[in-house]
């Protein structure tokens, strides 16, 4: 699949010459990149290579030196606080699951969305239509069956899925996903995927980054490829993985 063969469907994210810099390394440096509606979009790249200060710039938590984030090509989100970010459309589920251990599965669904001005579970739990979509989401993922059971007790794949799931809660544009499948016990790893992918039929629109190929390779529809803060390669699994720039970049080869 070359460029022209991509998802054709309006840009939702499209990031145009992003820069950062922290004393004396710049860990961005022009990096450019588009993801569409209804994609799933991999971004892969050796340590160092910029990834998670990309997803951070994205998400708000740093301030770009140069360049410019657009949601939907009208909206820039380039600087802002993170929690007007979210209410714009993007979310994120972090590498490291964020439960609150003594809440149940339905809670944390509710306890992890942004709201700043009154008790988003009180306001959420009485709303017919937002329960229907946590237990929609809920079932979706394959926790139906723990949704009493409190997050603290649940495998580290199962605190993924539940962070994927509270991530969609409020039928954002795009989530970004950090390494989903890090640390999770190879039988629960297909489970993710297959939800991931089964999520995307459904009409969301994924950013994954992930170090594990295989993972990408299955995952992805379009591939990114960071190398020493730059784009190094892009395209559809197949191409980019394999591309001899990226072999190098990984293995010296």
């Amino acid at each position: 699949m070359t460029e022209t063969q991509r998802v054709n469907s309006e840009s939702v994210l499209e990031i145009d010459g992003l820069r950062k810099e922290f004393p004396g390394v710049a860990a961005l440096d022009g990096v450019s990149l588009e993801i569409r509606e209804r994609e799933i979009v991999g971004i892969i790249g050796p340590n160092g290579a910029g990834k998670s200060t990309l997803f951070n710039c994205i998400m708000g938590v740093h301030e770009p030196t140069d360049g410019e984030i657009y949601l939907d090509k009208k909206t820039d989100i380039t600087g802002e606080f993170t929690s007007r970010i979210v209410r714009k459309g993007v979310s994120r589920a972090f590498q490291q699951a964020r439960v609150f251990p003594g809440l149940t599965v339905r809670e944390n669904m509710v306890a992890n969305q942004d709201h700043e001005d009154e008790n988003i579970v009180t306001t959420l739990f009485n709303s017919a239509e937002a329960t229907e979509r946590m237990n929609d989401l809920v079932r979706q993922v394959g926790l139906w069956d723990l949704r009493d059971r409190k997050a603290g007790e649940l495998s580290t794949g199962q605190k993924k899925l539940l962070t994927i799931a509270a991530a969609l809660m409020q039928n954002p544009e795009i989530v970004m996903l950090d390494e989903p499948t890090a640390g999770v016990n190879p039988n629960l790893v297909d489970d993710i995927i297959d939800t991931i992918i089964d999520l995307n039929h459904d009409g969301a629109t994924f950013c994954i980054i992930e170090h594990d190929m295989d993972v990408i390779h299955t995952l992805s529809d379009y591939v990114y490829v960071l190398n020493n803060g730059m784009n190094l390669t892009e395209g559809p699994p197949d191409v980019a993985l394999d591309d001899p720039d990226v072999l190098e970049a990984y293995f010296g080869e």
